[in-house]
């Protein structure tokens, strides 16, 4: 069987996304997915061809946003929903503020840590994911991509406490 793959993206320059998104790789790698980053070495302003290959390897895109999505990061759900055909599976998850207008190319969920329980973040992040599957399998992005959204959804709450203090 196939390992579920996991593309994790995050806006260049914004130091924050890039640790929870190394952070992320991390721990999806231990448990079992193989887990790509994009390809940032010389290029911050336009997708490069081995960021478009991981892209096109993947079976699901996550982004947790902080900032506003720079043209790179667009140029990136784009290829992702050009790849994947299926907004489910292509996730951004939009701390406090709704960083761009509405993108149809994928599932954006809006969230506020300081006001909102870890619990209540889950619970309306997979809503949005099962109003948005146009598969048979309606478990199936859920399942997979349960634990890896627990896990960054702790550490953006984690932020927003060291924020506060």
């Amino acid at each position: 069987m196939k390992q579920t793959t996991v593309f994790v993206t995050y806006n260049p320059n914004n130091d924050f996304e890039q640790t929870l998104a190394v952070r992320l790789h991390t721990i999806g790698a231990v448990h079992g997915f193989e887990m790509l980053l994009p390809d940032r070495f010389n290029n911050n302003s336009s997708i490069n061809s081995e960021t478009l290959y991981r892209i096109q390897q993947s079976d699901y895109f996550i982004l947790f946003s902080t900032s506003a999505l720079t043209p790179i990061v667009q140029q990136e759900v784009l290829a992702a929903f050009n790849h994947l055909k299926n907004k489910s599976k292509i996730l951004i998850i939009y701390d406090r503020v709704k960083n761009i207008t509405h993108n149809q190319n994928c599932t954006e969920v809006y969230i506020d840590t300081s006001k909102q329980s870890s619990q209540q973040i889950l619970e309306k992040v997979i809503s949005e994911i099962k109003n948005n599957q146009i598969s048979s399998k309606k478990e199936e992005t859920t399942n997979v991509l349960g634990g890896i959204l627990l896990i960054g959804l702790g550490l953006l709450a984690l932020n927003a406490l060291a924020k506060a203090k």
